[in-house]
Parts: C-alpha cells; sequence; structure tokens
C-alpha cells in the first residue's frame, strides 16, 4: 500500500478517515464515543486484555472494551503488539489514521502503519508530566495551569511533534476526579479540530519538543509513593491528597495510644487551616486540639484540616460523620 501525503490529501468526509482506536482508560472510552457520535469510521480498537479484579478477581474489561462492545466495534485484545498475525490483521484495517490514548508504547510497526501516522492525547502541557499519570502529578505538585497535548507519535516516550494544545487553569482545590473529567472533555475538542484539519488538507506541521528538557515527569502511582508524609507542609499534602482523589487515593496510618492496632485510612479532602510556623516541639502528623466536629492535624508547616476519609471496610465519610463514631483520645497522632 503507497502511503499518502499528509500534505496533498483531498478533501475527506468522516466516514473516509479509517481510524483504529488504541487505548484502555475511560479518559480513552469517551473518545472513542465522540468519534462514533460524530460519524467517524472506526475500524478496529485495540485495548489490554481483560485482567483481574477486585475481591474475586474475576477478570474484568477495560472501559474502552465496554464502551466498543456497546458500540458494536470490532476489537482486539494483544498480549503482545508485536505479535505478527495481530499486525497483519491491522494493516488489512488499511487505517488511514491511529488514535492512541491512555494506552502503553507502540512498536514502530504498529504506531507507522495507518496512511497519516498515528496521535496521541495526553492529559499534560508537553513536555511537562510527560508519562503514566500526568493529572495526578500536576495536581501533587500545586501546578496552576494544565491542558492536553495532541501529538505524533514517534520513538520516544511522549516526544513526537506537538501538533495541538488547550491549557486551562487550575483551582487549588480542584481534585483528580473534577479534572479528569474536565480534561477528557478538553481532549475531545482537541481531537475534533485535528481532525477536522484531516478532513480540509491542513495538517499541522506541529512543534518539535526540546531534546533535553527539565520539565518533571509523571512517574506511575504505587502504594509505596502515595502514603503521605507529614512531614512535609499543609499545603503541600493538601496537594498531595487532592492530586490523588478519589483514585488511587493517598494514605496514612492512625495511631491511638491504648487503642489497639495502628489502621489504614484513606483521605479524599482537606483543607489548609493554616501555613503558619507551629510551636516548636510540635510532632508532625500529631492531632491537635480542633473545633468541634473537625479534625486538624499538625504537619511540617502548618495545620491540615481533613474533611473526607474512609476507614478500613468502611465507606467513605464526612469528618462529622467520622467523629461521631469514633473516639481518638489524648495523644493520638497519623503517621
Amino acid at each position: 500500500m503507497t502511503s499518502l501525503d499528509p500534505f496533498s490529501l483531498h478533501y475527506m468526509e468522516q466516514q473516509d478517515i479509517r481510524i483504529l482506536f488504541l487505548g484502555t482508560a475511560p479518559f480513552a472510552a469517551r473518545h472513542l464515543t465522540f468519534l462514533i457520535e460524530s460519524g467517524y469510521s472506526v475500524v478496529g480498537v485495540v485495548t489490554t486484555p481483560d485482567r483481574p479484579a477486585g475481591r474475586g478477581h474475576k477478570l474484568q474489561p477495560s472501559p474502552v472494551k465496554v464502551e466498543a462492545l456497546r458500540l458494536g466495534l470490532p476489537i482486539w485484545q494483544p498480549e503482545r503488539l508485536r505479535d505478527e498475525s495481530f499486525l497483519a490483521e491491522m494493516r488489512a484495517l488499511r487505517p488511514t489514521l491511529g488514535v492512541v490514548i491512555a494506552f502503553r508504547m507502540l512498536p514502530e510497526e504498529l504506531w507507522a502503519m495507518p496512511d497519516l501516522g498515528t496521535v496521541n492525547i495526553h492529559a499534560s502541557l508537553l513536555p511537562r508530566w510527560r508519562g503514566a499519570a500526568p493529572i495526578n502529578h500536576a495536581l501533587m505538585a500545586g501546578d496552576k495551569e494544565t491542558g492536553v497535548s495532541l501529538f505524533r507519535l514517534t520513538k520516544g516516550l511522549d516526544e513526537g511533534h506537538i501538533l495541538g494544545q488547550r491549557a486551562l487553569p487550575i483551582d487549588e482545590n480542584t481534585l483528580f476526579g473534577d479534572l479528569y473529567d474536565t480534561l477528557a472533555e478538553e481532549g475531545i475538542l482537541l481531537l475534533g479540530e485535528f481532525l477536522q484539519a484531516c478532513r480540509e488538507d491542513k495538517i499541522p506541521e506541529g512543534v518539535a519538543q526540546p531534546k533535553d528538557t527539565e520539565e518533571p515527569y509523571a512517574h506511575k502511582l504505587t502504594k509505596e509513593n502515595t502514603r503521605i508524609d507529614w512531614s512535609r507542609s499543609a499545603r503541600e499534602i493538601h496537594n498531595f491528597v487532592r492530586g490523588l482523589s478519589p483514585l488511587p487515593t493517598a494514605w496514612t496510618t492512625l495511631v491511638c495510644p491504648g487503642a489497639g492496632e495502628p489502621l489504614t485510612y484513606k483521605l479524599f479532602v482537606t483543607r489548609v487551616v493554616s501555613e503558619e510556623p507551629l510551636p516548636v516541639g510540635t510532632t508532625p502528623g500529631s492531632v491537635l486540639p480542633s473545633p468541634r466536629r473537625s479534625l486538624h492535624v499538625a504537619t511540617g508547616g502548618g495545620i491540615l484540616a481533613i474533611e473526607e476519609l474512609q476507614a478500613p471496610a468502611k465507606k467513605r465519610l464526612p469528618i462529622a460523620d467520622f467523629l461521631n463514631g469514633v473516639q481518638l483520645g489524648e495523644g493520638a497522632f497519623f503517621e
């Protein structure tokens, strides 16, 4: 098959752009829905194999697979993206464009296959926050602005020419779940603009990303790096909690002297009470005298109020409801 010159296409209708879609998460599934509702031809959907999840460890499909099934689209779930039989089936689809969102690294044999190559929607203003968890890290770092980027796939991770971006401000109390939804909508708008450019033979050349950059990287989140460090400032912990709320969730342990083993708690909502230094000798993590129906905690710089949390095997509760059912006692502290 002869590759098309992306700068010499005639005007195309939506159905003329044969899209190969690759993704896993809800963020990606929303873009898939948009493509179908907008009349674009999605000739194939590639997602991860079903994985065990939940208490029963039953096999669960990815959100993209669930949506593709609802839409009646053909689905592939390869274990290996370099498998020759899988690649042959992808070639047989004759894709015009690849669209990958919230997936994994693709081999060149796959991303270079479509006539117009493959583009990616990434939930950050590249080159800042390349990597697996850009939305979380932008909030955890206290960024004042973020956005979405559409770029052309190359061999590097999130390093291709940027074809478009949409930026938006971040409020100091925005939670990950809310920003996730907002950025998904921004990504849909950005993808729509790019596809319109494809139809009108106006595909942008794009802007090269710097090869050497000191911008931070959005490392994968784990149990180990989502634990709260109470020696950090109240503002830093507040940003940390909201950047992980509701998923994967910041956590800590509560120690109540004389009340048995420490319990692990998930924190969902916090508030900075004060950023003033605390008296010398105040231990970060210690529960402070608090107003009624409130829970104030000392940090390495200021006071933090916990407003929503979840105890083991319990439901998420506002702090007032939590305090109705527990006595913290003197000397209680988080660690």
